[in-house]
């Protein structure tokens, strides 16, 4: 009894071994497979040999021609199962090895050139992060320096402009125009590479306190009442739901507003409006800028956002930006747990919207 137990289990064993290695054998790389056939062969040569070791218990099998305990029942088990087998098993081996040691020295050497490789790039993004943080200081260190004698210069160009000083020719006074109109850009670029550099390096300051968001809005209307005249646009108030209260920084509030409505209001037509909304839905407050000019092309609507991206590079000129005001606007809007977006339609115009949490 014993012996048939110990000779049901290695044939089980030896089952188990043929399936797992017939289905581990699909999906393996071709120089691997090389043998591996005829080792299953062996195993199942083997498995076969056992299984008619165990029907020499049976002597009621002894009729049929390959079980029981008969002379051919014998053959087929000891050369064409076990002998047979071990053959099998031995040439796949001797096949199947020297493969697996070439795919094993392939791994090695791909290994190796993959480690080669990432230590150079591990190389080359450090020497990129020490040349970008090398540029981002030479950038800071050089806009301190001009902001300075910049502020002071266009508070100097400002008295002699205002006729401080005593009146000017028209055509003086026209070029001291000019030589402020430029020097005032000059300064809004250095603020801008400045907050830029802040932001990046997630210095930028943020002093959150309860506000009232029409308020905020109105303040914002006035602040650049001015510069829409430069233009020939207004700024008016549209639709205002009142009492709405957000939690956040209000000279970064105003500055987001401000980009906003000087974009609007370069590329609006002269004589038009600028329309400002506050609504709440749930527990967000949408602001919205509404302008009727040029419009933004489906191209841009992915990059509008990045820095230096210019939806139209000669109007961008002529105005004098940097193309980093609106990533710095969706940068501030983020910090407040807020989101910028835009609709437009080309020849139609566009609204610029963003959203804050409402306070609670």
């Amino acid at each position: 009894m014993t012996d048939i137990i110990l000779e049901t289990i290695r044939a089980l064993v030896l089952f188990g071994i043929v399936i797992f290695l017939w289905n581990s054998g699909s999906d393996r790389f071709e120089q691997s497979r090389n043998g591996w056939n005829l080792i299953i062969t062996g195993f199942g040569l083997l498995l076969f040999g056992s299984i008619l070791d165990i029907s020499d218990n049976f002597e009621s099998l002894n009729p049929f021609i390959i079980v029981g305990d008969t002379e051919t029942e014998a053959f087929f088990e000891k050369f064409v199962g076990f002998l047979g087998g071990f053959v099998f098993l031995a040439v796949g081996l001797f096949k199947w090895i020297p493969g697996v040691q070439g795919l094993s020295d392939l791994v090695s050497i791909r290994t190796r050139d993959l480690k080669e490789t990432n230590e150079k790039l591990v190389r080359e993004i450090n020497e990129r992060k020490q040349a970008e943080k090398v540029k981002n200081e030479f950038t800071s260190t050089v806009s301190h320096e001009l902001r300075t004698p910049l502020t002071s210069i266009k508070g100097s160009l400002g008295l002699i402009k205002s006729g401080a000083i005593g009146p000017l020719p028209d055509k003086q006074l026209s070029m001291i125009n000019i030589a402020y109109a430029n020097c005032d850009r000059l300064v809004l670029l250095i603020n801008d590479i400045l907050d830029m550099e802040k932001i990046e390096a997630g210095k930028m300051d943020f002093h959150m306190e309860p506000m009232e968001v029409v308020s905020l809005v109105e303040d914002a209307i006035e602040a650049n009442q001015g510069y829409g005249e430069e233009h020939g646009v207004t700024f008016v108030k549209a639709v205002m739901d009142e009492k709405i209260l957000a939690n956040g920084d209000r000279n970064r509030l105003m500055q987001v507003l401000s980009n906003l409505m000087s974009n609007a209001a370069k590329f609006s037509p002269s004589e038009e409006q600028v329309e400002l909304s506050v609504t709440h839905n749930g527990n967000t407050i949408r602001i919205a800028v509404k302008d009727n000019g040029l419009g933004i092309p489906d191209e841009f609507r992915e990059s509008i956002f990045e820095k230096f991206s210019q939806v139209d590079s000669s109007d961008t000129r002529k105005e004098g930006e940097s193309g980093m005001g609106l990533s710095i606007t969706r940068a501030i809007v983020e910090q407040h747990g807020g989101v910028i977006d835009f609709d437009s339609e080309v020849g139609v115009g566009s609204t610029f919207f963003f959203t804050l949490p409402i306070s609670e």
